[in-house]
């Protein structure tokens, strides 16, 4: 378990970004205690859900008297190291026709940067002639809806002259942003690192 030091104390656990351990979220749930706090937190609520998913899983498969499928530990390895790419999340803002920030109705909501590595590339691929490779999301602190992307892609031979093709690939790239995800991309980094033979 790892040792977070928050203010003066030291203490054993898994903080949240509101300060409070998931420890604690989980002895609150098991208990049906809630004060104030993880009555309004986000942070609190968003951990509450994923134990109570755990939680009624785990029953599940306590329940169960089928044995485990032979690849049951290579399945649940897989989703432990999913969930650990997934990373920093990006705060979603809605807005209106003008592109003005508005007050969200059903509550604050993120998307992770991995997701939007994955619209990102997506929209790479779709361009003919163009096989994304590596891409990297990175946030301007001073406007979290402003996206850096810097990305690699690998090119067909002779499909088109190369500036064409990644003006096509930014160009691509800005609309899934806005279209899919909310936000939009600010700088578009985009490096060709290898070529493959056309037919």
């Amino acid at each position: 378990m790892a040792v977070n030091k928050l203010g003066e104390k030291r203490v054993e656990g898994h903080p949240l970004p509101c300060g409070r351990l998931v420890e604690d979220v989980f002895d609150d749930l098991e208990a049906g205690r809630a004060d104030e706090h993880s009555r309004t937190c986000p942070h609190c609520a968003t951990a509450r859900r994923g134990l109570t998913t755990l939680t009624e899983a785990t029953r599940a498969l306590i329940d169960d008297p089928s044995e485990p499928s032979s690849n049951l530990l290579d399945r649940i390895m897989q989703a432990v190291r999913a969930e650990g790419r997934r990373g920093a999340a990006l705060p979603l803002v809605p807005t209106d026709d003008n592109g003005a920030a508005t007050t969200p109705v059903l509550g604050p909501v993120d998307v992770s940067h991995q997701a939007v590595a994955a619209v990102v590339r997506y929209a790479a691929d779709t361009v003919e002639g163009v096989r994304a490779r590596s891409c990297h999301v990175v946030v301007d602190l001073a406007d979290p809806l402003a996206l850096r992307i810097e990305m690699t892609v690998a090119l067909r031979y002779g499909a088109s002259p190369v500036e064409a093709v990644v003006d096509t690939v930014r160009a691509r790239i800005g609309s899934a942003l806005r279209g899919q995800v909310g936000v939009r991309a600010a700088v578009v980094d985009v490096h060709v690192v290898d070529v493959w033979p056309g037919e």
